[in-house]
């Protein structure tokens, strides 16, 4: 059995500020501090995967510069993608129909939720038909190939969110949003151990949990923490709802995010 780890930080027990670009001490340190959180609980998952059964584990680092998770403490038999974002062919590196089953951790709720912590990103589809976060997104993705999300952690907004769409599957709820940037968080011990729990449990029922599809044809447009900028001036358009998304991502414009001086999508090798 093949379990796969989609990782996020916003969502983690203890994070309550939107990342900073700052180069202060404090911020230098406050980053190792809540990358350390991060890895405690990917490696709480981690564990929770084998010792439910699982003979691989792959881990997707996918917050930020994707290199936050401390990764040389996670078990020895996993896996890791991680790297610099905007360079693969898909958002979920290296998944396809091998895995059997996906679990989100960290994870936070879609821009414009109320009371949420660091609330961002909101993929409208169909129009807004369907509004879905990163961790839906996730699901639906992996749906595509017919692999159920078994297992989320993050806040209890981004829970509610799964506990609608997915209701099957196991949701781990670490903290309670207060506002965007303040909330009631458990010990990092404590929600370690609940989701080392949740995750033996969802992946226990995994072929009870319905794999998360939404109809096509799609038409998908992108926010990040205004739902009332969108990315693209057209929605984009398909038949294929992974291969859509596909070509949404790749054409997010790296200006919105600063300048990336190392974007060489451009360059083939061999010519």
């Amino acid at each position: 059995m093949k379990v796969y780890i989609h990782t996020d930080i916003e969502g983690v027990a203890g994070w309550v500020f939107y990342g900073s670009p700052s180069e202060s001490l404090w911020n230098y340190h406050h980053t190792q501090r809540m990358n350390q959180l991060l890895t405690n609980e990917v490696k709480a998952a981690c564990d929770a995967a084998f010792d439910a059964g699982a003979d691989e584990v792959w881990v997707n680092d996918s917050h930020g510069s994707c290199y936050s998770i401390l990764f040389e403490q996670l078990p020895k038999q996993c896996r890791i993608m991680h790297g610099r974002p905007g360079y693969c062919d898909a958002w979920l590196s290296c998944f396809d129909g091998s895995v059997d089953a996906l679990v989100c951790i960290g994870q936070h709720a879609m821009a414009a939720t109320p009371h949420a912590v660091c609330p961002h990103s909101l993929y409208h589809i169909n129009g807004g038909e369907v509004y879905l976060s990163e961790t839906t997104m996730a699901a639906a993705l992996t749906g595509c190939h017919g692999v159920p999300c078994v297992c989320v952690s993050g806040d209890d907004k981004i829970c509610a969110e799964v506990n609608e769409k997915i209701p099957e599957c196991k949701t781990v709820v670490v903290k309670w949003g207060i506002a965007a940037q303040n909330a009631q968080t458990l010990m990092p011990e404590k929600a370690c151990e609940l989701i080392h729990n949740g995750v033996c449990a969802g992946i226990e029922k995994r072929l009870r949990i319905p794999p998360y599809q939404i109809p096509g044809p799609y038409r998908i447009n992108i926010s990040d923490r205004n739902p009332e900028v969108q990315f693209f001036a057209e929605d984009i358009v398909g038949d294929d709802f992974c291969e859509t998304v596909g070509r949404a991502h790749n054409s997010i414009p790296y200006g919105h995010f600063g300048e990336d001086p190392l974007d060489d999508r451009s360059f083939r090798w061999p010519g």
